[in-house]
């Protein structure tokens, strides 16, 4: 069996069995045209080393590879393709440093400013498109991939939600945006309907000008240059910069910060905001409350407040 062949193989059953496999799929792809279509029993450590680790210091993305060529390579040999896997069981070994970007409301506001420079005019929405799509993820919440498999009719402009299907952990959700998203949304779909809608209601959103879907790789290279357009960065000696799925955590800790202003219960909100988001439990949404100086101000007067009301309990005691 040649590698081509091999990938089709895989990718059909992890589809098969409900698996989104965006970045996997990606991954596999691009190992195919790095190492050609050849026998699978012909590809060599060193070859899925150097696709791996590629030419810049040891990444996430480097130990995201070697596991995804474990796994398909494991597969091949539990259906009799190959005899041994041509990639050493243990992974790269990264430090766990990683810190989320919380964008500040300014950052994010220069974003969309910044979607002016994709002003194209053999595509005139292109930037709209760009500038309603950061929109969306950050205002509701959305993972990237959800908002680029966003259709027409998981709109609903009168119930104000949105309609997320078959998503991370296999599950789907309802999103209840607010007044102003719902209007910008509405604006933007009403633009949108000049473009060619290839599967009627069910045609993307956010399109590209032929009305197809726009990719991952070219969204999160468009976010590269809007980001650095805006000026949000961090020092040139740390790893990792400002993320496209940082607007995700961004959405969380604002709306912490928003439950403290407000008085709730914040405890008690945790719940709902794991909901809202997609996620299975409370732990995976905790991984998204980076705590910044905004957010630790509000907790503390919180506390101040919760302190200074004991300490008038106790004097009429």
């Amino acid at each position: 069996m040649n590698l081509q062949a091999a990938i089709d193989s895989y990718l059909s059953l992890k589809r098969g069995l409900g698996a989104v496999f965006l970045a996997e799929t990606r991954i596999l792809r691009s190992f195919g045209r790095a190492v050609g279509d050849i026998p699978i029993d012909t590809i060599d450590v060193s070859a899925c080393r150097a696709f791996c680790r590629g030419t810049g210091p040891p990444t996430r993305w480097w130990e995201r590879k070697h596991y995804t060529l474990r796994d398909f390579f494991t597969f091949l040999v539990s259906r009799g393709h190959l005899v041994v896997a041509p990639l050493p069981e243990a992974g790269p070994k990264l430090p766990r440093s990683f810190e989320p970007y919380v964008y500040s409301r300014d950052e994010i506001q220069r974003l969309l400013d910044a979607t002016d420079l994709l002003k194209d005019e053999r595509s005139p929405l292109q930037h709209i498109t760009f500038r309603m799509l950061l929109l969306v993820l950050y205002a509701a919440g959305l993972r990237p991939s959800e908002g680029l498999r966003l259709r027409f009719c998981d709109v609903d402009f009168d119930e104000r939600l949105l309609a997320i299907w078959d998503t991370k952990f296999f599950k789907s959700r309802l999103v209840p945006v607010g007044t102003d998203l719902t209007m910008a949304l509405a604006s933007y779909g009403k633009e949108r309907q000049r473009l060619p809608m290839l599967a009627g209601t069910r045609s993307v959103f956010f399109a590209t000008r032929e009305g197809k879907a726009i990719s991952l790789g070219k969204l999160e290279s468009v976010f590269a240059r809007l980001r650095v357009r805006a000026g949000i960065e961090r020092p040139s000696e740390d790893r990792w910069q400002p993320r496209l799925h940082d607007l995700r955590h961004a959405f969380a800790v604002h709306r912490l910060i928003a439950w403290y202003r407000e008085g709730a219960d914040v405890q008690a909100c945790l719940p709902l905001l794991a909901t809202y988001l997609g996620h299975v439990n409370i732990s995976g949404t905790q991984s998204y409350l980076t705590m910044t100086p905004e957010l630790l101000a509000e907790a503390s007067a919180r506390f101040e407040r919760y302190t200074a009301v004991g300490k008038e309990k106790q004097g009429h005691v």
